[in-house]
């Protein structure tokens, strides 16, 4: 009689079944990126805005889709990050936030990817309201002054510099009279003298900036200090604004100037997906080309000019580019890929030792199943020397038929090939003793 065995397929199929249950757990618990995302931006007249729909152009060729949400500024932005306060009802995953704005202690949630491009700091202020050139910020004390509204990061950024220059503007007698107003609203009231100054924290091709630049009633504070301010507040750093830079034809502004510029950075909340963060620094890359005028080529993105920590997977962006995965397929395929990596490496993990050791587990099975019927035949064979009137035929058979039902895979027949002669054996032997 031959030695039912098992054939690998059936060896497997255990371990098999339990490679496909883990593996259908873990793809579940492996959450699938989402689709959208929302961006909390600016002014729907301003650079973040139009920096927000670019990257949502960008990020729609690789089937993501970017909601893009005004806001006053900055400020707001930041207060969005991570909450639902907002027009949509939807979690707000990124935003644009100027540096300097915020203290990292009190947002641990927050991570920057990169700074994307330069806003210039620009006072523009009435020359019948000073008696001389503005080249300080110390000589707006007395005037009245706009630093743009609540939850913008031109207010926000306005008041740091006047505390520096110790220009109290919070007593009941303030050194300067501030006013809350838009960009818009601030050039109505200097043409219409009831402003002194404004500030303005804009790229030089804002169409508004034109404006105050094309009315001869107005000038442009001179930074004369502006190597003091970059090293008082890091994340400024000094511009020279060439004569005619703006517009050649009009030849604005009409003569070379020095003013701060400060860095705005691309944020994102910690709950964003980290499969999101190749596709949105690509984005990025191409969103930002020709976004400033006065900054260098290859400027941005950067890895400075924010106090936020640096998200670890946009650091590696920014130091290797996008893996082979993201070079070579789309977006939606390479998160399934990635998810299967996912997969696959903590189960090799497990079953390359456990695939070791799978012949020595074979090996004690199958031994441990005829050491039984070994152990059951010697009973009986010093039972019936202990009595030889005592029956044994039936008993034997059985443990023959243990033997003959017997699966083992075919490396290890020649045991059960074994057994089956010892239980002939002793049948011969106990037939012939009784």
């Amino acid at each position: 009689m031959s030695v039912r065995l098992l054939e690998p397929p059936t060896l497997y199929v255990l371990p098999l079944l339990v490679i496909l249950l883990i593996g259908f757990l873990i793809w579940f618990l492996v959450p699938s990126p989402p689709k959208t995302m929302v961006i909390s931006t600016g002014a729907e007249n301003g650079l973040y805005y139009r920096f927000g729909q670019q990257l949502a152009k960008e990020l729609a060729k690789e089937k993501i889709t970017l909601e893009v949400l005004g806001s006053a500024g900055s400020t707001e932005n930041l207060q969005r990050l991570g909450q639902k306060n907002n027009p949509l009802n939807k979690t707000v995953e990124i935003a644009l936030l100027q540096g300097g704005l915020g203290e990292v202690s009190n947002h641990p949630q927050i991570s920057a990817l990169a700074s994307v491009f330069d806003e210039q700091v620009w006072i523009f202020y009435r020359k019948a309201a000073f008696k001389e050139s503005l080249t300080k910020i110390t000589q707006l004390q007395s005037k009245t002054l706009s630093i743009g509204v609540q939850g913008s990061g031109t207010r926000d950024l306005g008041l740091q510099l006047l505390k520096l220059n110790q220009l109290d503007v919070a007593s009941d007698k303030p050194a300067i009279q501030l006013k809350e107003y838009t960009a818009a609203q601030s050039l109505k009231a200097m043409q219409a003298g009831e402003l002194d100054a404004v500030m303005l924290v804009s790229a030089p091709q804002a169409p508004i900036l034109l404006e105050y630049l094309r009315n001869p009633q107005f000038a442009i504070m001179n930074f004369e200090q502006a190597d003091a301010y970059s090293v008082r507040l890091p994340f400024l750093k000094k511009v020279v604004v060439p004569r005619g830079v703006i517009n050649l034809a009009e030849d604005l502004p009409r003569k070379d100037i020095s003013i701060l510029a400060t860095p705005a950075a691309l944020a994102v909340h910690e709950d964003i997906h980290p499969a999101l963060i190749t596709p949105l620094m690509r984005a990025m890359g191409a969103t930002i080309q020709n976004m400033g005028l006065l900054q260098k080529e290859g400027e941005y993105p950067s890895a400075h000019g924010f106090n936020w920590p640096h998200n670890e997977d946009a650091k590696h962006y920014l130091k290797t580019g996008p893996s082979f995965l993201h070079r070579h397929l789309p977006f939606w395929s390479v998160v399934w890929v990635d998810r299967a990596i996912r997969i696959i490496l903590p189960l090799l993990v497990i079953l390359i030792p456990l695939i070791n050791y799978l012949p020595m587990l074979i090996l004690l099975s199958v031994e441990a199943k005829t050491s039984a019927v070994y152990k059951k035949l010697r009973t009986l064979e010093l039972a019936v020397q202990a009595n030889p009137q005592k029956p044994w035929q039936e008993e034997l058979h059985d443990l023959q038929k243990q033997a003959l039902a017997m699966k083992v895979p075919r490396k290890y027949a020649v045991k059960v090939y074994e057994l089956r002669m010892y239980l002939q054996m002793v049948k011969d032997k106990l037939a012939q003793a009784t």
